[in-house]
């Protein structure tokens, strides 16, 4: 027989079920005229089956986890994009909209089942207590961070904490062979939307944003100055994989561009209200010459600041078609802290394109990975057909989902390309590259970025480092393949010394989308906004 003790339990999950259905049934924006016994009727249902599992099923089951799962299978079922959000991930999903964590403030790599700092952020909590990129952290309050078991999950769970709590951590240095310890207070560490700013050419400046977060804008501007500081004239802005975010982040950073008035994006909800966004006139970069990147991993924000760019015809679009998510969720705190996020809008840009590509267009790993294994619900409804759409100046645009680029840059099928691919995989060009690094730290931090890209070189020693017993390999390369080669080696070490940023200042000579943006930023259009 079942203890009956648990029946108070069981009692009270029943109670908080209906509560969590109420709070789905009365979305506070719309209300409901559901009659009285019909919602209880539904309660009443979903409360028997609970107690039927409880009471009778073969196993033990652990119920709350099983409601989690029919909540997130509900939402999944109406569409792509409408979410749940246990409790437990909660803090996670509002660290990347507001753009910041609390922790210790450095990026690190398990390296040999050692923790490795690769980079510390600057005037971070890190960098005020002195540690240095390379230093391997051994212990954190005691608990050791090195072994088989060591996971990047168990690692950000000890250095993270409150802003003003303290961590001691025991610190091992491979250049000087000495162990040291160090108490780091946490603070407040920027999640950075603005990955590189940085000057391309005397006159063209460069901007890869990889998330729209409450600081996004703020970034932005404040990258635009530094940029205009130096002289720039016309600008790159770098979408690609960006997947997007707030709303109101891609607003303000469109207004960045566009003139007063201009429209930014228009949205409609279900009983077809129309909320139109549009430009003021505080715009950073509303003249001069713009090419924005996108490819297939541009989503929902990017594809609006994209569209609007395109579709008010201040700008060139350059790389592959865009993502395709047009639907807008709005994030809705239920009673125990979790979260939904209900699509409750589609936006459209200025000419009217809905960006939102049909359901049935995901593919099959997108859908496998959400759970789908039907068919999808809605999807004849929500099929669109490819249409024109005509910008200001006559120019044709393409609805239909997703946002396509006026300049085509499809991907690199070329012998080389291949060859680059084998010969990286072959060798591990990441682990190598962050070895190389660290074996000789030394003599490489003596180099700022520029000089590092001016002065150091590829030779056939640093070639021998890499490959080794493959280098029979290398040599069979053509000298086309090789120049690439060596290039995407010397971009890998830059990574490992100065982020993101030093990789694509060192590599990007050879993408091939950014050197069609620069392409097409000497050309002349008369379709652009003029100064």
């Amino acid at each position: 027989m079942k203890n009956k003790l648990v029946l108070p339990i069981l009692i009270g999950l029943a109670a908080t079920l209906g509560l969590l259905i109420g709070m789905f049934m009365n979305y506070p924006s719309r209300q409901f005229t559901l009659a009285q016994d019909e919602t209880g009727e539904r309660e009443q249902k979903i409360r028997q089956i609970i107690d039927y599992i409880d009471f009778e099923y073969v196993d033990d089951v652990n119920t709350d986890s099983l409601l989690d799962i029919t909540i997130t299978d509900l939402l999944r079922r109406l569409d792509p994009h409408s979410t749940y959000i246990p409790l437990d991930e909660v803090a996670a999903n509002e660290e990347n909209i507001k753009g910041s964590f609390e922790g210790i403030g450095i990026e690190f790599r398990i390296f040999r089942d050692t923790l490795t700092v690769i980079t510390v952020l600057e005037n971070g909590p890190s960098d005020r207590a002195g540690l240095k990129a390379g230093n391997r952290i051994l212990f954190a309050d005691g608990e050791a961070l090195f072994g088989s078991e060591v996971t990047n999950q168990k690692v950000i769970e000890r250095l993270k904490g409150e802003a003003g709590s303290k961590v001691k951590l025991d610190l091992y240095e491979p250049q000087s062979g000495r162990s040291f310890s160090k108490i780091v207070k946490r603070g407040e560490v920027p999640l950075k939307s603005v990955q590189a700013a940085f000057m391309l050419n005397d006159e063209t400046g460069y901007i890869k944003l990889i998330r729209f977060a409450e600081t996004s804008d703020r970034e932005v501007e404040e990258a635009i100055r530094k940029l205009k500081a130096k002289g720039v004239h016309q600008l790159v802005l770098d979408l690609r994989d960006n997947p997007g975010g707030l709303l109101g982040a891609a607003r303000d950073i469109a207004d960045n561009f566009l003139g007063k008035n201009k429209m930014i994006v228009f949205t409609r909800d279900r009983d077809e209200r129309k909320n139109e966004i549009y430009a003021t006139s505080e715009g950073l970069f509303e003249k001069g010459k713009l090419v924005v990147l996108i490819n297939e991993g541009s989503a929902s924000a990017s594809e609006i600041v994209a569209g609007a760019v395109q579709d008010n015809d201040r700008g060139v679009l350059v790389g592959r078609k865009s993502f395709g998510k047009g639907l807008v969720q709005e994030e809705i705190q239920l009673k125990d802290g979790s979260r939904m996020r209900l699509t409750t809008q589609r936006y459209y840009t200025p000419t009217g394109r809905s960006i939102q590509k049909p359901y049935g267009d995901y593919d099959e790993a997108f859908l496998k990975k959400n759970g789908y294994h039907d068919e999808l619900p809605h999807q004849d409804s929500l099929r669109l057909k490819v249409n024109e759409f005509r910008t200001p100046s006559g120019r044709k645009v393409y609805g239909g989902g997703g946002i396509m680029p006026d300049v085509q840059v499809p991907f690199d099928t070329s012998r080389t390309a291949a060859l680059i691919y084998h010969v990286s995989l072959a060798t591990n060009l990441d682990s190598k590259a962050f070895l190389y690094v660290d074996e000789n730290r030394g003599k490489l931090t003596e180099w700022n970025v520029e000089e590092f890209k001016k002065d150091f070189t590829v030779d056939e020693t640093v070639i021998e480092f890499f490959f080794n017993e493959q280098r029979d390999m290398v040599e069979k390369l053509d000298s086309t393949t090789y120049d690439v080669l060596t290039a995407r080696i010397k971009a890998s070490i830059a990574s490992n010394l100065y982020g993101n940023e030093g990789y694509i200042k060192v590599y990007h000579s050879h993408d091939p989308i950014i050197q069609e943006a620069l392409h097409q930023l000497s050309g002349e259009y008369p379709w652009l906004i003029k100064p």
